[in-house]
């Protein structure tokens, strides 16, 4: 993974300076495989958190607030803790950190926790599957409105991505 500052350096070399991708290479020590890539995309890539940050009040209660989420889990769904109750049962034995912080991290097992939609694209052959649908609609015949009757068919023709 390169870092964020490497692709800075790596167009500012290329673009502004006028460095070669090999120089460029030879003198920040990547391949020009990477070189290329961060001349042509203008994104920065998705951020990854490397090492996980210091908590200094919350880290000693993890294991706590853990051990009530797991509780919490195996209960019915309307008795299951909020943030705010897990907040205020490590309140009573002794949490002074703030109910933002507990509740960022509840939220943080919440979303690791919940399952993961989905998706499956439909996807036919041309010809090999269709909608149909009927209704009505008022049309002009020789001058006079008559209600007929539709029948509307539409192909699914989306071929699968090769």
């Amino acid at each position: 993974m390169i870092k964020v500052e490497d692709l800075e350096k790596i167009r500012r070399a290329y673009f502004r300076e006028g460095l070669s991708i090999r120089e460029i290479g030879r003198t920040l020590h990547h391949s020009r495989r990477v070189i290329r890539r961060a001349i042509e995309s203008a994104d920065s890539g998705e951020y990854r958190l490397v090492q996980e940050r210091p908590s200094p009040v919350l880290g000693p209660w993890k294991t706590q607030i853990e051990a009530l989420w797991d509780e919490s889990q195996k209960m019915p769904r309307k008795q299951r803790y909020t943030a705010r109750k897990i907040y205020e049962e490590l309140q009573k034995q002794g949490y002074a950190g703030s109910e933002v912080t507990v509740s960022r991290y509840v939220g943080q097992k919440r979303r690791a926790s919940q399952a993961k939609q989905v998706f499956l694209p439909l996807e036919f052959d041309p010809g090999e599957d269709a909608q149909v649908d009927w209704g009505e609609a008022v049309v002009e015949i020789a001058g006079e409105r008559v209600v007929v009757q539709m029948l509307i068919l539409r192909l699914n023709n989306r071929t699968p991505a090769s």
